[in-house]
């Protein structure tokens, strides 16, 4: 073997052992905070018609750290996070019922009440500061959609155009209220579709129509319009971490996503429908925003 080549090998052996010394590894895990930053349907008087409230998930991964000085590092994270919102929609709203070919449009009063989880692969990277056993973190991430379902109910009041009958629950008493489950995978579920295996019965116009009890996320829509919630997310983030040892962390972190993470096309107005009959769909922003708190150990 040539010196020169000898040379390089040992340059490279102490280049990489140099940076192995200054890279750390670690674990982390911990709970997150999570909703949608949306701008809400109104009704025709201008009222707020929705909300997203926390939902409770978790993350948990591995952390990465490259130090420049024992004060300043880049970390990157590979992390699997549930986000998400607890949804609610109450007020002025429509339903279509469709029969074969025909279908006939009611308006009146839903009440939607959705857990939405949306779980993805987080990557975030960040510039990191140390003051004593303070750490502060500031950076952006990358996440990828990888599970979306939402789970919940409905409940529906109203009477038909033009006759202007009340839809009347023939399941339920004649009740004029339809209830039903909502069990929504976002990424999977087909257009029209529902669980059968228990059945609503409504009476619409005289005519009774056999609903599914349990509704699926595209169950309203009459063609395929794309999943709801897009593969990609991103934003800016940034917290502070208390280091109870030389390796054992506390933290907070904000995520504010940055994406619109809702498809427009399949994002559907749930307070109004055309005269026609043909739905409207959303051109809105919707955003992931979430607070992480967690506890880590570095290597």
């Amino acid at each position: 073997m040539k010196l020169k080549h000898v040379f390089a090998i040992l340059l490279l052996t102490v280049t990489a052992a140099a940076l192995n010394a200054q890279i750390r590894y670690g674990f982390k895990t911990g709970l997150n905070f999570a909703h949608f930053n949306s701008p809400s349907e109104t009704n025709d008087a201008g009222a707020d018609l929705e909300t997203w409230k926390n939902v409770t998930g978790f993350h948990i991964g591995a952390t990465f750290s490259y130090h420049f000085t024992d004060n300043y590092s880049m970390r990157a994270e590979l992390l699997y996070s549930k986000k998400g919102a607890k949804y609610t929609f109450d007020g002025q709203s429509y339903r279509v019922f469709r029969n074969g070919t025909s279908s006939v449009v009611s308006t009146g009063n839903s009440r939607y009440l959705i857990n939405i989880n949306n779980s993805y692969l987080d990557f975030p990277l960040m510039g990191v500061a140390r003051f004593g056993d303070f750490e502060l973190s500031a950076g952006a991430y990358v996440s990828f959609l990888v599970g979306s379902i939402g789970d919940g109910s409905l409940r529906y009041s109203g009477k038909t155009i033009p006759k202007q009958n009340d839809i009347i629950n023939k399941s339920d008493n004649d009740s004029k209220e339809l209830v039903f489950n909502i069990n929504h995978n976002y990424r999977k579920d087909d257009p029209g579709k529902g669980d059968n295996a228990q059945e609503v019965i409504a009476l619409v116009d005289g005519v009774s129509l056999e609903l599914p009890k349990t509704l699926g996320a595209y169950y309203d829509y009459p063609e395929d319009k794309g999943t709801l919630y897009k593969g990609l997310d991103y934003g800016l983030t940034g917290g502070v971490s208390y280091y109870l040892s030389s390796s054992l962390y506390a933290g907070f972190r904000i995520q504010y996503g940055m994406a619109d993470i809702t498809n427009d096309a399949a994002d559907l107005s749930k307070a109004r429908v055309n005269e026609d009959g043909t739905l409207i769909y959303r051109n809105d922003k919707d955003k992931n925003f979430a607070i992480q708190a967690s506890v880590g150990f570095s290597f």
